[in-house]
């Protein structure tokens, strides 16, 4: 239960870490549901051990980024239509230089914002979990 209430709070604090850098990602403004936002999306990568062990597919950092970004991009997808104040819009890249290399701003729409939004949460969610199984 401890184990679960710790991996609990860590996607919490993931996702919304995640959710504050794109700017395409529209929270709710009602704190129930800004919260029931970050618990499902929490839930979620939580169901991604499970999936994989019952799948019979063995869990390392690839499978378990995999899985989680195909399961936050399904339910990002769900809450988009069903969780009232959580939108997503067009995100926007305003670009970078430095001395070797320039990238020039782009715009994100709403497809690729979910996309990119799920396969950084998956990243980070699996780093985390691949830390913790090293211990």
């Amino acid at each position: 239960m401890a184990k679960f209430l710790k991996n609990l709070f860590l996607f919490l604090l993931i996702f919304y870490f995640s959710t504050s850098i794109f700017t395409g990602i529209v929270m709710p403004e009602i704190p129930l549901y800004f919260f029931a936002t970050l618990f499902v999306l929490s839930m979620a990568v939580l169901m991604t051990e499970p999936f994989l062990k019952f799948l019979t597919i063995q869990i390392n950092f690839l499978t378990y980024w995999l899985m989680s970004s195909i399961i936050l991009t399904g339910i990002s997808f769900l809450l988009r239509i069903f969780m009232t104040g959580f939108f997503v819009e067009n995100s926007e890249f305003a670009g970078l230089s430095l001395s070797f290399v320039e990238i020039n701003g782009f715009v994100l729409n709403p497809i690729l914002t979910i996309l990119v939004f799920s396969v950084t949460s998956g990243i980070i969610s699996a780093v985390f979990y691949v830390l913790e199984k090293s211990d």
